[in-house]
């Protein structure tokens, strides 16, 4: 063989490298992979050309036979390790592992349940990206293949709006950098491109309906839309970020819970319910119908206690502080709880438990008890539990029970309930007679008279502080917030996540500058070093 065309196979061989890489790094531009993958068929035509008579005499060598052997060998091994690299390629075999002390890489339960549920239901979201600036593209790039690494596709398309304007104007599209995800007739708009954003903006295109949340007003609540301390409108906000309706109701003023409400939430109140709106609120929960409770400590409330108390739940008339020998009190405020115990099956608080050393803290908190023997028959749960650092303060009714100084005898230790969920069956007086069949072919019970009875959930947490806009300034209170919402709704696919709080310790290994980097450690530096050993060695053969 002459040693000069010797170096087109391994240029073919450079090339279609070249080629794969950028096809994976720039699906955009599907013109620089095939530019790359044109030189390699080249490159092997020429070279067959150009030294088929010379490869021919190698065959007719005396050792020929002996060579192939050994030729055949190395093509085998070629061809094992291509393989190999192929079928890593593929989903089932695709591993990465996170060595980022965040898990910066690495998506949470509730976005692989949500691609889980896109796969499961065939869901065909359009993403349209509008990108000016190389650097946020590449951002989103980095972002989306997170998703398509477990098996999300999505209808992808990028639209530069300076050289088609027209297109970015029907989309009403008036930020730069902006991506549009579509499904059917909701749309969600990205600016920026973290794992909560995407995950968020999915959730809010994939649900097929508005749900309306009812805040009650009348009782010394803040107002919702308010951004004051203890307002709710970053609560509000991010509700109807994910699609939630959100409105104030006054039941004494309405006579009636609207038609449309899907959720009542109680939240901070000042003073306690009347009988007649206790009642309209008892009648609800019979509907199956949820309600999301939150009262803070020394407020006094005996009716609402006797509308908890038929789902067994009972809000305790105590304070909940760190105890005063702690050195964390100065640092944290004595008037906090701090709830670390979390019930790892329940979907509210699921992810706190898989993520580890998870604390809320909530101010002014008061504890809960739970009873199963309620007058609704549904089963109460503990979601969360105070730290071994927390003591309740027994008899708090008012700021004036702390005054002169607190007993020994009215400090008691231990693990104290803080939010509870209550869910069961409500309303119904059927009596199940015989068994049919539904639709899937499964055997269900048929009733003959009365009224069906319905799943109710209802939240209670015993700190308002929980929903406001101080509190929620910390993610953990604002993800045990919005959980609890979902969840009431029975929207447990739709579980928000919060961002994560990265340090800037992470590796990125997947812009396109790294996957060359990659390819050039991986393939062409010792490739290249093959093809020299090869050629020089040839050409001694050659000349010997």
């Amino acid at each position: 063989m002459r040693g000069g065309l010797l170096l087109l196979p391994f240029v073919s061989m450079f090339t279609l490298i070249l080629g794969f890489a950028t096809s994976k790094a720039y699906k955009s531009v599907p013109a620089v992979s095939l530019f790359f993958y044109a030189i390699a068929a080249i490159s092997i035509g020429v070279w067959l050309y150009k030294d088929i008579k010379q490869i021919g005499n190698v065959f007719k060598r005396k050792g020929a036979r002996h060579n192939m052997s050994q030729g055949l060998s190395v093509v085998l091994a070629l061809v094992l390790a291509l393989g190999a690299g192929f079928l890593s390629k593929r989903d089932r075999f695709n591993k990465s592992f996170d060595v980022t002390r965040e898990g910066a890489n690495t998506l949470s339960a509730e976005s692989i349940k949500l691609i889980d549920q896109i796969k499961d239901k065939k869901e065909v979201v359009k993403i349209i990206g509008f990108f000016q600036s190389e650097e946020k593209k590449n951002d989103f790039r980095k972002t989306l293949a997170l998703y398509e690494m477990k098996g999300a596709t999505f209808d992808l398309e990028y639209v530069d709006p300076q050289t088609d304007p027209t297109r970015a104007m029907s989309e009403n599209i008036t930020a730069p950098d902006t991506v549009l995800m579509k499904r059917d007739k909701q749309e969600a708009r990205l600016t920026a491109f973290s794992e909560e954003k995407f995950t968020n903006a999915l959730i809010r295109v994939l649900k097929d309906k508005e749900r309306t949340v009812y805040f009650l007003t009348g009782h010394g609540e803040a107002d919702v839309g308010s951004q004051e301390a203890f307002g709710y409108s970053t609560a509000k906000a991010e509700l109807e970020s994910e699609r939630f309706v959100v409105k104030s109701l006054n039941l004494l003023q309405s006579g009636k819970i609207p038609d449309d409400a899907d959720l009542i939430a109680l939240i901070g109140p000042k003073y306690d319910l009347r009988a007649e709106e206790r009642t309209l609120l008892e009648e609800h929960m019979l509907k199956g119908k949820p309600i999301l409770a939150l009262i803070d400590a020394m407020v006094q409330v005996p009716e609402i206690n006797i509308m908890l108390s038929k789902v067994g739940v009972k809000l305790n008339d105590d304070l909940l502080v760190i105890r005063p020998d702690d050195p964390r009190a100065k640092l944290l405020g004595q008037n906090n709880a701090i709830i670390t115990e979390f019930d790892s099956l329940s979907p509210v608080t699921a992810e706190f438990v898989k993520r580890g050393g998870v604390a809320l803290m909530t101010p002014n908190s008061r504890s809960l008890e739970m009873s199963t023997e309620n007058e609704f028959k549904v089963k109460p749960q503990s979601l969360g539990k105070t730290a071994d650092m927390i003591v309740k303060i027994a008899g708090v009714k008012s700021e004036s029970d702390l005054k002169g100084g607190v007993t020994p005898d009215r400090v008691v230790s231990g693990s104290f309930d803080v939010f509870v969920v209550a869910h069961g069956q409500v309303g119904g007086d059927k009596v199940a007679t015989k068994d049919t069949k539904d639709s899937t072919g499964a055997d269900v019970k048929s009733d003959t008279s009365g009224n069906s009875s319905k799943e109710v959930r209802v939240f209670v947490g015993g700190s308002a502080k929980l929903a406001s806009n101080v509190g929620v300034q910390r993610g953990e209170n604002l993800d045990l917030f919005m959980n609890a919402v979902n969840y009431l709704l029975q929207d447990e696919d739709f579980i928000s996540i919060r961002a994560k709080d990265n340090a800037k310790s992470t590796l990125d290994l997947t812009s396109a500058t790294s996957q060359f980097l990659m390819l050039g450690i991986s393939w062409i530096y010792p490739l290249f070093f093959l093809g020299l050993g090869v050629f020089y060695w040839m050409r001694r053969r050659a000349t010997a």
